[in-house]
C-alpha cells in the first residue's frame, strides 16, 4: 500500500507559532501521519523539532521551559540587536547537531535572500543554522550567511510555505496560519521592530492567499508582551482549531 498522510506547512507569527505544537498533538491523537513538513520562522522552528524526534507533547514541554535568557545575545553589530548564536546553539543542542538528511518526515525551511529580495528553501546541511536563518527576524536578529546568500526570516517572503511542500499524489496539505495581532501599545524598539514585522506580515497575507486542502487558523489573541506566560493557552488554541478541521482531515485522507 502507498504511504500517504498529511503534508503540514507551518506559518511564520513569533509566539503565536506556538500553536503549531497544538496541531501536532491532535494529530499524534487521530494517528494521522505526517509526511512532510514545511516551515518559516516559528513553523521552522517547531518542524525542525519534530523532525528530528520530538513529539508535540515533548515540544510543548520544552516551550513551558524556554525562557528569553535561553537564546537571547545582544549584538555590537549593526545588523541586529540580536546575535542568534544562542539561538542556533539552542537549536542545535535540542537536535543534537543533525541535518536535513536525518529529518524524519522530511522538512522545508524558508528563508528570504535579504539582498536579492528572493524565496530561499533550505533542505540541506546544518538544521541548527537553517533554522537560525529562517527566524532571523530583520533588524532584531542579525543576518545568516549560508552559500554566500545572505538569509533573513522566511516569513518575508513564503508566510505559510505551501509551495514548497512536495507534490505527493494522495497526500492531503493542511495549513496552518497563525495570523497576525498588532500590539495597540508600542513601548519599545523591540517593540517597533515587531510590530512594523506583523504590519508587513498582515500586508503579505492580503496579496499571498494560502491555498491548501485544510487550512487551520489558531485564534491567539494576547497581545505580544503576555504570549510568554501564556504557552499552554496559545498551544490549547492550535489544539482547538485542529480538532475542528480533524473530521474533515480523515474525510480527505479517506478519499485518497
Amino acid at each position: 500500500m502507498e504511504k500517504y498522510g498529511v503534508a503540514l506547512a507551518l506559518s511564520s507569527g513569533g509566539a503565536r507559532g506556538l500553536a503549531h505544537i497544538g496541531v501536532l498533538k491532535v494529530l499524534e491523537r487521530h494517528r494521522i501521519p505526517i509526511v512532510a513538513i514545511a516551515g518559516s520562522s516559528m513553523g521552522g522552528v517547531i518542524g525542525a523539532l519534530y523532525s528530528t524526534g520530538y513529539s508535540g507533547e515533548m515540544i510543548h514541554d520544552i516551550a513551558r521551559r524556554i525562557k528569553r535568557s535561553h537564546w537571547m545575545d545582544f549584538s555590537l553589530s549593526k545588523m541586529g540587536i540580536l546575535a542568534g548564536k544562542k539561538l542556533e546553539a539552542l537549536i542545535e543542542l535540542y537536535t543534537q547537531g543533525k541535518t536535513f538528511a536525518d529529518c524524519k518526515p522530511p522538512l522545508q525551511l524558508v528563508a528570504a535572500d535579504i539582498e536579492l529580495g528572493a524565496e530561499v528553501v533550505l533542505n540541506t546541511g546544518s538544521l541548527a543554522r537553517a533554522v537560525r536563518a529562517t527566524s532571523s527576524i530583520p533588524g532584531v536578529f542579525s543576518p545568516v550567511v549560508i552559500d554566500n546568500r545572505t538569509l533573513v526570516d522566511g516569513g518575508i517572503v513564503n508566510r505559510v510555505p505551501v509551495s514548497v511542500l512536495p507534490q505527493v499524489p494522495h497526500n492531503v496539505t493542511v495549513a496552518v496560519d497563525v495570523g497576525v495581532t498588532l500590539t495597540p501599545r508600542v513601548h519599545s524598539l523591540f517593540d517597533v521592530l515587531f510590530q512594523s514585522f506583523d504590519i508587513m506580515a498582515r500586508e503579505l497575507s492580503r496579496y499571498q492567499p494560502v491555498e491548501a486542502d485544510v487550512v487551520i487558523k489558531p485564534k491567539v489573541d494576547f497581545s505580544r508582551e503576555s504570549h510568554a506566560y501564556h504557552v499552554d493557552a496559545i498551544v490549547q488554541a492550535g489544539e482547538d482549531a485542529c480538532e475542528a478541521a480533524i473530521s474533515h482531515i480523515i474525510e480527505l485522507l479517506g478519499e485518497r
